[in-house]
């Protein structure tokens, strides 16, 4: 898409206002504010490109320099005067210029920018120009328009009009960096893109284009290709770019016209990030002026850099000098105020080589953890070489590398510290890390029991106290955890009854951790017997624990988000499930990536069943390339499984399950995702389990069966492609009857009341189906409640009413997106009108009797009226009136019923 074509769509309604300007007669004027970057330029030429005027008769640039001196920024033009002080020889060398112009036909356009900066002599000077002569003048000056200033006097002016340009929401930032990328990205990059840029178009461009030649973009292209099944995703591997020469260009291009003071300002706030206003003051350092004009944010007395990527490049053009002055400014000052640092003021300390105690290293770093900003954390720990310090430092880098999903590492680290500990309570934490991180890797059942024994010696060296029976109690409750686990984490292992779960959760003695985590396996076995009522009642508790405690938020908030709206959607409550899923969209910038896998897979997931299949499967991959990734949530073998089953059902090759990471050497560069673990990693979860199943892939011992939940699923799709008669004839109907009756909410029982119903010959009872599933949102139980009332209308005779029910469920398909299948579009067809009765209709939606559409075809009007009786009959309708209002499809003579 071209640079103007970006620009209309994205800023729609100011493009309007100035192409409307230049279009209009006469003489007229636009001042555009907004910060740098935000496209004041880029917008005045798209309309003028609009309007097809290839570039302006007058183009000034104003500077501070220029400022002080009269007339100087109408110099370039005016050579030909010995001196520019006088006004009317000024106007008069100007309309010469006009009166040359080669486009005569095109009004003479004066563009000003960085207007802020106008002189007031050149000011007065264009307002007689617009009063005088016929003239398009646009001033594009800074967000903030100070009223003492002289393009405030021209703004003022009565040809003139003001329009303030805002950053892009996200379906801008998405079509600009789509321009820039040549890519369709996916909703969490645009997120991720939106933040870091703070919407400025500039920003945004600049952004992309360094990703993409970064090779920072990723798509998998393990999934089909085919656009007609949906458009390949891109995402991106991390958030920001390295700062290389075209970025630093643009962080001097937005500091060209700060003063030193405000340099100053704006190094600080990158380096040590957000501070608050009486640190800045007391430092000496101006940032109002730089409020104003959109640079920098105020809130809560609390002043920070509007764009991340400006604060990363600002960051990395520092140098040492200015790094150690600003800090020891800073360092003097916060502490004559008292002000505690915080942790990016702590890693600003690291950064230059500043001495700060471990205590306060994993103080700061817990703060990051408490915020889910896991990235800073780390680094916490590595520039402080905080392993080194100790084994309680080791442990912390050790959580964090869990919360970021680097599993591996995570282990690798832990087993090289727990022969090093002393003392029970930090032995038995490493150990019990150790477990937790081991069970969320393809599991080695001879390692872990080398591990569990380990422990179990561990404990065997403190037998006296209560801190040794506190310990031994977790060793025995973790081997026991450990071992459910197993069989969930191994190929050749059973996935546990519920009943063994809750025994394991009887024990009265049980630690709250390992208590976790078997409450959040029991809710995965719930939900796979369809209990999901059930499961979310276990879920909501665990959720406000997670908001009380910030080291089990760190390790299962995505985990707990993620199995709340999915068994939501299950139990088929879809306007609850939305409004919890909208409320993780809009995570901080750490947070994005990894809830973003979990979000566009839970999209996908409602979509499949609400019968937008394709929706589903272009939501699902874009799920499956994020969790590539980033899978803290260990739900990539689960969403590639469900993406499989959507292909096997819109009949397109499958694609087999990945050993290991797909990133690698790709169009876009070499990608890296430290310690991604590949699809095998999850694939023997339960629910993971359940769609591997009913792919015909089952587990040693396992089938279908074993999975209620992902059974119903199967049967209802199975279902839905038979006629009555033959899903009589099957026992299908009875064992999906069994299951959904068994099962909580309001999908399966209304599943249930379709087969009962199915059954029979009645008619209204299926209609009074179809509109309570209506009011749920059950698209799929609607559809296809209308569709066989439908058919038995036909049956008996009744073809007005079966064209009406039709007419429907096809109003419900085309609203709603929904993939009908192909037995309910061989229902469907029945509306359809031939080519004749079509051409019939569209005679008397034009007035025509019919006599009179008789005489224009040619044929008898008992033939018109005989084709007009089948098509009321069609489309269920009884007055020729509703033809104006009927949706109409045309098919061929071959589809016609009588």
């Amino acid at each position: 898409m071209k640079e103007h074509q970006v620009i209309a769509e994205t800023r729609q309604t100011e493009y309007r206002h100035v192409l409307r300007s230049l279009q209009e007669q006469g003489p007229a004027g636009v001042v555009v504010l907004g910060e740098m970057g935000m496209g004041k330029t880029s917008l005045v030429r798209a309309a003028l490109a609009g309007a097809g005027i290839t570039m302006p008769t007058l183009s000034l640039y104003c500077t501070p320099t220029l400022r002080a001196v009269p007339y100087g920024v109408l110099s370039p033009y005016l050579a030909a005067l010995d001196t520019i002080d006088e006004p009317v020889s000024i106007l008069r060398e100007l309309n010469r210029i006009f009166g040359s112009h080669e486009e005569a036909r095109n009004p003479n356009i004066v563009l000003i920018e960085d207007a802020h900066y106008l002189d007031s002599q050149t000011c007065f000077l264009l307002s007689l120009l617009i009063e005088n002569t016929d003239v398009k003048i646009f001033a594009l000056g800074d967000s903030d328009l100070d009223m003492d200033s002289p393009l405030s006097t021209l703004a003022q002016l009565e040809s003139f009009t003001s329009l303030r340009l805002q950053p892009l929401n996200d379906s801008g930032v998405k079509a600009v960096a789509e321009s820039v990328t040549g890519r369709t990205l996916g909703s969490g990059t645009v997120q991720v893109i939106a933040q870091v840029t703070a919407g400025n178009p500039r920003l945004v461009q600049a952004y992309s284009s360094a990703c993409l030649e970064q090779g920072l973009l990723f798509h998998d292209d393990t999934l089909p290709q085919e656009h007609e099944i949906h458009e390949p995703v891109w995402v991106v591997t991390q958030e920001l770019p390295k700062v290389d020469s075209r970025l630093q260009t643009l962080g001097r291009e937005f500091s060209r016209y700060l003063s030193e003071p405000e340099q100053d300002t704006r190094i600080l706030l990158a380096l040590a990030g957000a501070q608050p206003t009486e640190l800045l003051e007391a430092c000496g350092l101006p940032y109002r002026r730089m409020v104003k004009s959109g640079q920098l944010l105020c809130k809560e007395n609390t002043v920070s850099l509007t764009s991340v990527l400006i604060q990363e490049i600002t960051r990395s053009m520092a140098s040492e000098q200015t790094n150690a002055r600003l800090h020891e400014l800073w360092h003097a000052t916060s502490v004559a105020l008292g002000i505690k640092p915080t942790a990016r003021e702590i890693l600003w300390c690291l950064d230059i080589g500043e001495s700060v105690t471990t205590e306060v290293v994993m103080a700061a770093a817990q703060e990051c953890i408490a915020e889910l900003d896991f990235e800073s954390a780390l680094r916490l720990c590595a520039l402080s070489k905080i392993t080194e310090s100790g084994e309680r430092g080791a442990l912390l880098e050790a959580q964090i590398l869990f919360y970021m999903g680097r599993l591996i590492s995570a282990r690798s680290l832990l087993l090289r510290i727990t022969s090093k500990i002393k003392g029970l309570d930090l032995l038995g934490q490493t150990y019990a890390l150790l477990m937790e991180v081991s069970t969320c890797i393809e599991a080695n059942s001879a390692e872990l029991e080398e591990i569990l024994a380990d422990w179990g010696s561990q404990t065997a060296k403190y037998s006296q106290g209560s801190d040794a029976e506190e310990y031994r109690i977790l060793h025995e409750a973790g081997s026991k955890a450990v071992r459910l686990w197993l069989r969930v984490n191994s190929s050749t292992g059973t996935v546990p009854a519920v009943s063994e779960i809750q025994d394991l959760l009887a024990d009265p003695q049980l630690p709250d951790r390992v208590r976790f985590v078997s409450l959040v396996m029991l809710t995965d076995a719930l939900s796979s017997e369809g209990l999901c009522q059930q499961a979310l009642d276990i879920l909501d508790p665990l959720e406000e624990l997670l908001s009380e405690q910030a080291d089990l938020r760190a390790r299962y908030s995505v985990r707990v988000f993620f199995r709340k709206a999915w068994n939501m959607l299950f139990l088929g409550e879809y306007d609850k499930a939305s409004a919890y899923i909208d409320s993780h969209r809009r995570k901080p910038l750490q947070s994005i990536q990894y809830y973003q896998g979990a979000i566009s897979f839970l999209d996908g997931v409602k979509h499949l069943l609400q019968g937008r299949e394709h929706l589903g499967a272009s939501k699902v991959a874009q799920a499956v390339t994020e969790l590539r990734i980033l899978d803290t949530a260990q739900i990539l073998g689960l969403s590639m499984n469900v993406y499989r089953v959507i292909l096997k059902r819109l009949d397109i090759s499958v694609p087999k399950a990945q050993s290991s990471s797909p990133l690698g050497h790709g169009s876009s560069g070499i990608i890296s995702a430290t310690g991604e673990l590949g699809e095998e990693s999850s694939a023997q979860r339960i629910l993971a389990r359940g769609f591997a199943a009913s792919l015909g892939q089952p587990y040693p011992g396992e089938s279908l069966s074993d999975f209620p939940l992902v059974n119903r699923e199967c049967f209802f799709t199975t279902s839905r492609q038979l006629s009555d008669p033959e899903l009589g004839e099957s026992a299908l109907r009875e064992e999906l009857l069994d299951l959904a009756s068994n099962q909580e909410g309001a999908r399966p029982q209304l599943m249930a009341r379709l087969m009962q119903l199915r059954h029979g010959a009645e008619r209204e009872p299926l209609e009074d189906l179809a509109q309570e599933s209506l009011a749920k949102k059950e698209y799929l139980v609607v559809i296809e409640a209308w569709a066989r009332a439908a058919q038995r209308y036909a049956e008996s005779g009744d073809q007005r009413r079966c064209g009406a029910l039709l007419r429907r469920a096809a109003r419900i398909i085309d609203q709603e997106g929904i993939d009908a299948g192909k037995n309910i579009e061989r229902l469907l067809a029945m509306t359809e009108l031939t080519a004749r009765e079509a051409e019939i209709v569209n005679l008397a939606r034009q007035g025509l009797n019919n006599a009179q559409i008789a005489r224009t075809l040619t044929v008898s009007q008992r033939t018109v009226e005989g084709h007009l009786y089948r098509v009321f009959s069609k489309l269920g309708i009884s007055e020729r009136s509703e033809l104006d209002h009927a949706g109409l499809s045309t098919g061929t003579p071959s589809g016609e019923t009588t």
